[in-house]
């Protein structure tokens, strides 16, 4: 059996944080469930996470943990992690190093060497350390901190990505020193003793980007560049992205084919998006489905369901329970929340429907509101097919228009519009002439 053991660390002063490192988030999830998933994409189910006390609360639940007490050195870290594993085989990981692919954990698993460590080279210069190695045999790791004359120039790094057997750790970290430049256990000298004793093969991975070590909050945007680059190759397969430097889209969006994905847009969670949309520009989308052949411009949409050629924005609302049929128009600051809207109606201006059940082809005039919430209680409204609302009416819920029916622009409805009925509920006009020269005088004697 493989186990897998993710090196978290502690706090990470570095970072100057609350937070632990490995908990900020890239992306939409934090960095150490990146690595958690992608070990459980590859096909490992046993992980053991080794975290500090300190960070042991901020660790979600479900995941195995084995505490680091005092931080004595990786190679302890490793030894804690290992006494916990339930494989005789490790891979062996780093909670900040969000980007390795499960598809690299998967082909380390599966070469036939027992014990590897992984090598890339970097086109920068970093504090990794270097690793010594001929015709596919590591000859020696050396540390940043204890690098030498020569040792500089060397391309090769090391990932901190091992695969090695649990028994290697019972019967050699016994024999691993602290004398170095941190007075700590490196898992670096465990490899080197490995080496020494055993043979352990040298793999060199050429996607140097996987392997980008998040120490800093610089760290963690470049780590995050490259992982948003990512996410738009997918999706731009199949769809055209016009600006991919302010677009920003979720590992788990699917955008279909020959959509135009605009500037400033935001596509997260599990939004499906279908085939010949134009979204944005300046759209945020969340947890949505949206249908085919639908424009969301300069509008929030979350949790919401849209049917096909509907129409969203500029500047609208969905919120979580919004269902739009087919031919739906949405339009300038308008809301809309936990409500269904029939197909081919309209609100195309100012307005806010929450709690609502619209039928097909209505028309809601510029500033209605439904009064859902009486102070304890939401309330439903229910308005049937082919009914036109006027301008600036208010509809107390629960209230119900039949089909056919209309309201009178200015009207406060309290109560049922029965079929091809006009509901107006307002007052009488009343003009009282010569008020205003009267009004004037008042004020003016002051």
């Amino acid at each position: 059996m493989l186990s897998a053991v993710v090196l978290a660390g502690g706090v990470g002063k570095r970072f100057k944080s609350r937070v632990p490192k490995v908990m900020h988030l890239l992306g939409e999830k934090p960095m150490l469930m990146h690595v958690i998933d992608n070990l459980r994409a590859a096909g490992v189910e046993d992980i053991v996470v080794v975290a500090s006390p300190q960070i042991v609360s901020y660790l979600p639940s479900g995941v195995k943990v084995a505490v680091q007490e005092q931080p004595l050195g990786t190679a302890h870290a490793l030894k804690v992690g290992a006494d916990q594993a339930a494989g005789g085989e490790l891979i062996v990981t780093s909670g900040d190093m969000p980007l390795i692919k499960a598809e690299t954990y998967r082909m380390i698993a599966q070469r036939p060497e027992e014990r590897l460590v992984l090598v890339t080279r970097f086109p920068f210069d970093s504090d990794f350390g270097r690793v010594r190695f001929m015709e596919g045999r590591l000859r020696r790791i050396v540390e940043a901190s204890d690098l030498q004359n020569g040792d500089e120039q060397n391309p090769f790094v090391n990932t901190g990505v091992y695969k090695l057997h649990k028994s290697d750790v019972e019967e050699f970290y016994p024999r691993i020193g602290n004398n170095n430049a941190k007075g700590e256990y490196y898992l670096t000298d465990l490899l080197n003793v490995l080496a020494e004793c055993c043979g352990v093969a040298v793999m060199v991975d050429p996607v140097w980007e996987q392997y980008i070590g998040v120490n800093t909050r610089k760290d963690l945007a470049k780590a995050y560049s490259i992982y948003r680059r990512w996410l738009l190759d997918r999706i731009m397969e199949v769809s055209t992205v016009m600006d991919p430097e302010t677009t920003y889209v979720g590992e788990n969006v699917v955008v279909g084919q020959d959509t135009v994905i605009l500037p400033n847009t935001f596509l997260l969670g599990t939004t499906v998006v279908g085939e010949g949309c134009e979204i944005g520009p300046n759209a945020w989308i969340k947890d949505s489905f949206i249908g085919d052949n639908v424009h969301v411009y300069y509008s929030v949409v979350e949790g919401a369901h849209i049917g096909r050629d509907v129409i969203v924005g500029p500047f609208a609302r969905l919120r979580p329970g919004t269902r739009l049929a087919d031919k739906v128009r949405i339009g300038n600051f308008v809301e809309v929340k936990n409500s269904s809207l029939g197909e081919g109606t309209k609100a195309n201006h100012l307005s806010y429907i929450g709690d609502a059940q619209v039928g097909a082809e209505v028309n809601i005039g510029a500033g209605t509101i439904t009064c859902n919430y009486d102070g304890y209680d939401k309330n439903r409204t229910v308005i049937g097919n082919r009914v036109f609302i006027g301008s600036d009416t208010i509809l107390v819920a629960p209230v119900e228009l039949e089909d056919e029916s209309f309201t009178a622009a200015g009207s406060v409805i309290t109560e049922r519009v029965p079929k091809f009925a006009l509901g107006i509920g307002r007052a009488r006009q009343v003009n009282k002439e010569g008020w205003v020269l009267e009004y004037r005088r008042k004020k003016e004697m002051k």
